[in-house]
């Protein structure tokens, strides 16, 4: 029988991992679609996430250099869960913006519903798909000041000549298409009417005997057909988006929900820390709990969030509202049952700029940076170049394509990031925290290059599987390495610093060259270009150790007191044992 203890000053710490990214994860994957939603284009979303780091890269610094200065970690760390879920939750109420959509109505020898402007190749495969239970598509359509000609063909083509002879304002019409036999022509697509409904008259198989048309607003119980309608009127809304309440107040809420989360995250591992005491070593498997509420609350989100939307032209982000608040408050009175035990140290500025005098530390600060690049392109970028390798091969892929970047995620995360988390601990006291962070870049290096090799994308699975080595191990890294360098009285301060770099500086570096690259050369060339980037600095920071250890320079002892954190733990970031102090 196993004997199995369960360390109750540990809960608390575990259930805030698991509840806060459970509580983040219905929204966070969402907010692009959301801001299409709210007609903001994509530029518009890569301009807000190139900005959202910087906010990271000082709200978590300076939140905690407050928390060690006046030793109100945990009283900061509440109020930032809590604002983080009225910021998110807020995002409800943001009003959506009302677009009309454009049609044109065409009479000859058949009657069609035209739009054109369309570039997407695959357009009639994606709307087969969204009707494989039904095969008629429904629109509404209001044609305000129609023609003389247009009138005149319809009386006497489609015996309605009772509309002759009124002064019509506008018509109110009725169609019916039978979706299968849609046509895609010079970036047009044409939906063959089979039906109308016109004052209550039914014309089947309507014609006309020459060829008329008239523009009309319209609306369809298709999203997919709507989608393509009416993004093509949003480009053509005279104001720039950035001017729109949706864009301003989008970017306020998402801002400060930024700020707030990289508080939250900074916080909870200095936290974190001062609970595992002389076991530093356990953090990975306090982390875990985090990467499987994320990959769990995804997965659920998404399930509710189509069920919400069944019968409606865009997808309703209701329950993720719902769900962000409530965990998000359970949350927020769970971490009150947190005890922390704070240093009486007098906080002293001098004592961590002397950290960053030394070529070791500053040697990891570049490598968290560098790995913030890399990651940040594959959270930016993976799941379109997998898009563009599917759609290589023909619009098949359709059928499959969310499906493969879903196990992409759930292989990431539960194959992935979980056991690694679990493992991290054992392999910083194995290898130390150098040589650790040499092989997360080498490997990262490795997998970026795989994904440039790529050409079937479900390849991408066992490559995904690497994320373990890379990321899974990176957060242990970094975190008890700035722990175990921080003194006493600063340890908030230092994984604040050590995150706002990787996040603030790293992934948003890696969103701005990746996007510039992945737009001019493709994402091939981008991946590649990173992977050797990431082998190179992998092996300049290998090598830069081994020459300082074998002079044997004395700059630690130049550089830091005596009695300072880092001395006696230096040992251990070398050769691992990290428990020891």
């Amino acid at each position: 029988m196993l004997d199995v203890k369960i360390n109750r000053k540990l809960l608390p710490i575990k259930s805030h991992y698991f509840l806060f990214n459970a509580g983040t994860a219905p929204l966070m994957p969402y907010i692009p679609t959301y801001a299409k939603q709210l007609g903001i284009p994509s530029s518009g979303v890569g301009i807000m996430y190139s900005i959202f780091p910087f906010v990271g890269l000082i709200a978590k610094p300076s939140f905690g250099a407050l928390a060690d200065k006046f030793k109100k970690g945990k009283l900061i760390f509440v109020l930032a869960i809590v604002f983080t879920a009225l910021f998110f939750g807020s995002m409800a109420f943001i009003p959506a913006q009302s677009t009309e959509a454009f049609m044109e109505l065409e009479c000859s020898n058949g009657t069609y519903l035209r739009t054109c402007n369309v570039t997407d190749s695959c357009v009639l495969d994606k709307i087969e798909m969204e009707f494989q239970d039904k095969e008629i598509m429904e629109c509404k359509l209001v044609c305000t000041d129609p023609n003389y000609l247009f009138l005149e063909q319809i009386c006497s083509e489609w015996n309605v000549s009772n509309l002759c002879y009124t002064n019509m304002t506008h018509l109110e019409i009725t169609t019916y298409t039978n979706i299968t036999h849609s046509s895609f022509d010079e970036n047009c697509v044409y939906f063959p009417i089979e039906k109308i409904v016109l004052n209550e008259t039914v014309i089947e198989n309507p014609q006309c005997s020459g060829t008329t048309a008239i523009k009309c607003s319209v609306v369809c119980n298709s999203s997919t057909v709507m989608d393509y309608v009416q993004t093509a009127i949003i480009e053509q809304i005279a104001d720039p988006y950035y001017t729109t309440v949706q864009f301003q107040m989008l970017f306020f809420l998402m801002a400060g929900a930024w700020a707030a989360q990289a508080v939250v995250v900074s916080l909870s591992d200095a936290i974190c820390f001062n609970l595992l005491g002389d076991k530093p070593e356990n953090y990975g498997a306090q982390r875990l709990w985090g990467a499987v509420g994320w990959g769990l609350m995804a997965i659920i989100a998404g399930y509710l969030i189509d069920l919400a939307s069944v019968g409606q032209l865009q997808k309703d982000y209701t329950p993720s509202f719902y769900l962000v608040v409530i965990i998000l408050a359970i949350n927020a009175v769970s971490v009150i049952k947190i005890k922390v035990d704070y240093h009486h140290e007098p906080y002293q500025t001098e004592k961590i700029l002397v950290l960053f005098r030394n070529v070791r530390v500053v040697l990891f600060l570049f490598s968290c940076i560098t790995f913030g690049i890399c990651i940040g392109l594959i959270w930016q970028f993976q799941l379109w170049f997998l898009e563009d390798l599917a759609s290589a091969q023909g619009c098949d892929s359709l059928e499959w394509i969310k499906l493969l970047q879903g196990l992409a995620m759930g292989v990431q995360c539960f194959l992935g990031e979980a056991p690694f988390l679990f493992l991290s601990g054992r392999i910083l006291n194995k290898l130390g925290h150098v040589h650790t962070m040499t092989m997360i870049l080498l490997v990262m290096g490795i997998r970026l290059l795989a994904y440039s090799y790529l050409v079937n994308p479900w390849y991408t699975l066992p490559i995904d599987l690497l994320n373990g080595l890379t990321l899974g191990v990176y957060w242990s890294t970094m975190a008890s390495y700035a722990n175990l360098i921080a003194p006493p009285e600063a340890t908030s301060t230092l994984q604040g610093i050590f995150g706002a770099l990787f996040e603030g500086i790293g992934t948003s570096i890696g969103s701005l060259l990746g996007g510039f690259i992945y737009e001019s050369y493709g994402g091939a060339i981008m991946f590649r270009s990173f992977g050797i980037y990431a082998l190179i600095y992998g092996t300049l920071y290998s090598l830069c150790h081994f020459a300082m250890d074998y002079k044997k320079t004395s700059s630690e002892t130049r550089y830091f007191p005596s009695d300072g954190r880092f001395l006696s733990n230096y040992g251990s970031l070398i050769t691992g044992d990290t428990h020891s102090n």
